[in-house]
């Protein structure tokens, strides 16, 4: 561990890290934290191999999935740069394979890059993650790039939405986006990236190719039945622009501080401030966030971040940075747990920023109020029971009496932040109130004529 965080701050991140690894069954990951342009934290957690109890170091190796889009981002915007394309360009005018129309007019490049071309994903990354890990086969022929423009093709019926209309995250898009900078530049997409952007950021440790990752690396682990299981690691030459990139956190914090500065990084000026800008920008409306190239952007406690995360299955990561130029962090496990590396990365955030995770992160603090209302319950003198459940983001209310058993669905009134009242739906169209009292010992639970108390002890 390399820090220059107070011993304070350290402690308070370390232990919300170490809870997460013990919480949900990760056996390691890192993280690299940078303040102000300079990197103030770097550290390892857990075991980056379960079988030898190899630690996880700052410097371990990670494949880290999704986070490679921006890499794919950047790439086009330094070919724009140069002339040799525009973002608007139809995507038929480089690729002579695809032969997909949009519903409304040509799918560009940008329909591409912000994941609203109206092409759903097509779960070619699945197909190959399963196979390659051995967890799953689907049968689906996906051996190279011939195959991928086969499977991409038949699928003109699924596109369901105007260009621009509706983001649906496409794997298979940015896997175009690769062969377009194939096309373009005259070299294959992971030999751009490494001349192009991990060369001049001098990230010495990063990589595509599976045969370079040395003794710090990870080794993959898939959660079968919440038990971390070793697996081969999904190389996968034709998903490299979606998912590809092998990387230590460390190497990632110079990639981050290059988008901080605008460009810029250790006197290397690799794009300019206006198109990086453009990348960073929100162009696709998602659920909690805007889509960019490459970028999610989003609001958490009072600022604007900019980030991405990536799941192979068998390992997950994070990378995002706040674009008043204060806080960035890169985090990577070697397998993907739940909470993901994206949603332990805002918890950081917040104590960096002297937060409180379970208040100001929706998962953590809907997290901790679930577990304080969860248990069994009873109506006076024990005449109905119930129990409330988590399932899926939501609590389940069963009520259990002589006539059978009653099963209900209990949203937050406030989804982000919950507190203790609650609504069903009914079949008869109307929501009712169901509300929590908290109590020294117990709670006590509200639903139409009933209350109902938590039993003693499990609080």
């Amino acid at each position: 561990m390399d820090s220059a965080l107070d011993s304070e701050t350290v402690r308070r991140i370390e232990s919300f890290v170490s809870d997460w690894l013990v919480d949900t069954n990760v056996p390691g990951a890192s993280l690299a934290l940078v303040v102000d342009g300079d990197v103030v934290y770097t550290g390892g957690f857990g075991s980056r191999d379960l079988e030898t109890n190899q630690p996880a170091t700052a410097q371990t190796q990670y494949g880290v999935a999704s986070c490679t889009k921006s890499f794919a981002g950047l790439s086009i915007l330094l070919l724009e740069e140069r002339t040799d394309l525009s973002v608007e360009d139809p995507v038929k005018e480089y690729l002579d394979e695809f032969d997909l129309d949009g519903t409304d007019g040509p799918i560009t490049i940008h329909d591409l890059l912000t994941h609203s071309s109206g092409l759903p994903t097509l779960r070619t990354s699945s197909v190959l993650l399963y196979r390659l890990t051995g967890i799953e086969e689907h049968g689906v022929p996906l051996g190279d790039r011939e195959d991928f423009y086969r499977h991409l093709n038949g699928a003109q019926d699924e596109i369901a939405r105007p260009q621009g209309e509706r983001f649906m995250y496409c794997n298979s898009g940015y896997n175009l986006l690769g062969d377009i900078v194939e096309t373009v530049s005259g070299v294959a997409f992971d030999e751009f990236v490494e001349s192009e952007i991990l060369d001049p950021l001098g990230m010495e440790r990063s990589t595509f190719d599976p045969d370079e990752m040395d003794d710090d690396s990870m080794t993959p682990h898939a959660l079968q039945g919440e038990k971390p299981e070793p697996m081969s690691y999904p190389h996968r030459p034709v998903s490299y622009a979606a998912g590809g990139l092998i990387a230590p956190v460390t190497d990632l914090t110079r990639y981050l501080r290059l988008h901080v500065n605008g460009g810029t990084f250790d006197g290397v000026n690799l794009i300019s401030e206006e198109s990086l800008a453009r990348a960073h920008s929100g162009y696709a409306e998602r659920a909690d966030s805007e889509y960019g190239y490459g970028w999610g952007r989003s609001e958490f406690c009072g600022r604007t971040l900019v980030g991405h995360g990536g799941s192979l299955g068998v390992s997950s990561s994070y990378i995002g940075f706040t674009t008043d130029g204060e806080y960035a962090i890169a985090m990577a496990a070697n397998t993907t747990p739940s909470p993901t590396p994206p949603t332990v990365a805002k918890g950081v955030l917040a104590i960096l920023d002297g937060n409180d995770p379970f208040e100001v992160v929706p998962y953590f603090a809907r997290q901790q109020r679930f577990e304080e209302l969860t248990g069994p319950y009873e109506s006076y003198r024990g005449i109905t029971t119930a129990t409330v459940e988590q399932h899926a983001g939501v609590l389940e209310l069963t009520m259990e009496h002589a006539l059978g058993e009653e099963s209900l669905v209990l949203l937050p009134k406030n989804p982000e932040q919950p507190g203790y009242e609650f609504e069903t739906p009914t079949m008869l169209g109307v929501r009712k109130d169901v509300t929590f009292e908290t109590h020294d010992d117990h709670v006590d639970l509200y639903y139409d004529r009933n209350r109902l108390h938590q039993r003693e002890g499990t609080v």
